[in-house]
């Protein structure tokens, strides 16, 4: 395609980014009546002025008009090209030109900002605490350390389920050994005894009837890494 001449350009730039004669006139500190001059084609800028307007307008005129300067340096243009991106920006903040446009998209990319940033907070939270088994709780420190761990053992759990437990408390240095294991007639947990002891000298034993208890509480034990802790290993009721 054939280069504008560069009046022309600066007319297409300009209107395409809202503004007016003495807007762009005011953001260069140049006249009113020098752009009008560029524009109609009456004067040609010296270098200087147009690579002002070029970082002013976000728009690059020495490579994509027939100005006579294609010779500006390599720095000069890559300095402008880090310049447009700042431009937009700053553009897509001044609300006195396409408005509405303007906040239709700063309403979106907050909205999108909004998003990320939950979608960080409930990643970092399931981080810090993990459930799993429905019956096992571990809570993390922030340097992934393991900070607690509770187990809570219910009718609602199978034999298949159980294992899982076990084999997941070992990865956490605690071995649960089943003493006593009994199931009701839908092969859910009746009756438990167990050990359970921690790879750093903690132990302890509990068990319950399921079917003789208050559904309402909770059994199974403690094991807490904290430096607070009153109890390291607690086992039975526990507050669970």
């Amino acid at each position: 395609m054939e280069k504008l001449g560069f009046g022309k350009k600066l007319i297409e730039v300009r209107k395409a980014r809202g503004l007016t004669q003495e807007e762009v006139a005011e953001d260069c500190k140049i006249t009113v009546r020098t752009i009008q001059r560029i524009e109609s084609g009456v004067v040609m800028p010296r270098a200087s002025t147009i690579k002002i307007i070029s970082e002013t307008l976000g728009f690059d005129f020495f490579y994509t008009s027939n100005t006579g300067y294609e010779d500006c340096t390599e720095d000069q243009n890559s300095n402008l090209k880090n310049h447009n991106v700042l431009w937009y920006l700053k553009d897509l903040f001044n609300l006195k030109t396409n408005s509405m446009k303007k906040i239709s998209i700063l309403s979106v990319s907050f909205l999108l900002i909004g998003l990320l940033f939950v979608q960080i907070i409930e990643t970092k939270a399931q981080s810090i605490n993990k459930k799993s088994n429905n019956c096992l709780f571990v809570k993390f420190n922030a340097d992934n350390s393991v900070n607690r761990i509770e187990a809570v053992f219910t009718n609602n759990l199978t034999l298949d389920s159980l294992v899982r437990v076990k084999n997941e408390l070992l990865t956490y240095g605690i071995t649960v050994s089943y003493k006593i294991l009994e199931f009701d007639t839908q092969d859910k947990l009746a009756k438990i005894y167990c050990d359970v002891n921690s790879n750093d000298g903690f132990g302890g034993s509990f068990s319950t009837d399921m079917l003789n208890i208050d559904k309402t509480k909770r059994i199974g034990f403690v094991r807490d890494y904290s430096k607070k802790a009153k109890n390291a290993l607690c086992t039975g009721a526990c507050g669970l």
